[in-house]
């Protein structure tokens, strides 16, 4: 099946550095940092200034039955250069129990002399490779099974009839027309009516702060089509204790929905009517996934889908979806964006 070219969605969506070149960039400077070593070394052993070291003495790092980390044992002594050059300090790469009181043929390089070659230095840049090499290896998975599949899902998203994207300021349709601006308020809107629905779970987070007192918070929002009059006002609340929920109220502040967080998944919400009737359940696709999300209606049925890409969400519904299930989804995408917890 082709997929049609995605829409220029940018002028509503703030660009982000992508995911890509994020894990990109940070295997990039995790081989540079690990590389530094091995090329001091390389210039050491191939150009170096040609020495003769005479040990004085050294110090064992640990005991005899732990002294695995040769780094810890050090030798000192002094040394002279072919060009009649002295110096004096600590030798490396040597085998510290056989090396007092011996003489060696040394190179002096950036970090001072070493003796012998690749051959007794190679072991350190390996060991050091190890954990970069398992960095590298997460990177890769977490793009691989973590943002490309919500990465694909959400291409897919954009051709169906209906789909949105909810961004930080805006919800635009695939072609890039709005749907709706976002905007913060100063205070509740007008006609603001409270809604205080039983229920609400307890925050076990919540039960230890480290000693630190978590205040109340409160953002209210409001969504204006694109004549600037407003579809629906929001109200994000998240108190000590309890589980964060958003308000959705029409145009005359009147409540009409409320998404209210289930469990401990951030992403887990449930949806109720001012009365607290149960509309639909909220979930990501995976048990772990922050990316990927379903909305099922009472009767357990899909009926809107959404994926993270560029920094936004897109959102499909589905033929059974009602305008107040998406505008459920849309409010607490919206939350997510303000982290409200």
């Amino acid at each position: 099946m082709s997929s049609s070219p995605e829409p220029p969605i940018t002028s509503v969506i703030k660009p982000r550095t992508s995911m890509r070149k994020v894990l990109t960039g940070i295997a990039v400077v995790l081989f540079c940092a690990w590389a530094v070593y091995p090329a001091i070394l390389t210039y050491t052993f191939h150009f170096g200034e040609k020495a003769t070291a005479t040990v004085a003495e050294c110090d064992l790092g640990g005991n005899a039955r732990g002294r695995s980390a040769r780094n810890q044992d050090t030798c000192r002594g002094t040394w002279r250069t072919e060009g009649g050059k002295t110096g004096e300090g600590e030798i490396y790469n040597l085998d510290a129990p056989d090396a007092e009181g011996r003489t060696f043929a040394v190179r002096i390089g950036p970090l001072g002399p070493y003796a012998h070659g690749w051959e007794r230095a190679w072991p350190a840049p390996a060991v050091a490779a190890g954990p970069l090499l398992v960095l590298w290896l997460l990177c890769y998975f977490a793009y691989r099974m973590v943002y490309l599949p919500s990465q694909k899902a959400a291409a897919e998203m954009f051709a169906a009839p209906g789909a949105l994207v909810v961004a930080l300021d805006a919800v635009v349709r695939p072609d890039g027309t709005r749907h709706a601006s976002v905007e913060k308020l100063p205070g509740p809107p007008p006609g603001h009516r409270e809604l205080d629905v039983p229920g609400r779970p307890p925050n076990e987070a919540d039960q230890v702060t480290l000693g630190k007192k978590k205040d109340s918070k409160r953002l209210y929002q409001v969504l204006n089509d694109a004549d600037g009059r407003p579809l629906m006002y929001l109200e994000h609340r998240s108190d000590r204790g309890l589980q964060p929920e958003t308000v959705l109220r029409d145009p005359s502040g009147v409540p009409y929905l409320l998404a209210r967080r289930e469990g401990e998944h951030m992403l887990s919400h449930r949806l109720l009517d001012a009365a607290g009737t149960e509309l639909a359940i909220v979930k990501p696709i995976t048990p772990k996934s922050l990316r990927q999300l379903t909305l099922r209606d009472a009767d357990g049925d899909l009926a809107l889908s959404a994926a993270r890409r560029h920094g936004a969400w897109v959102l499909k519904p589905e033929t059974i979806a009602s305008p107040e299930l998406r505008d459920g989804l849309i409010a607490l995408l919206l939350a997510r964006y303000n982290d409200i917890e």
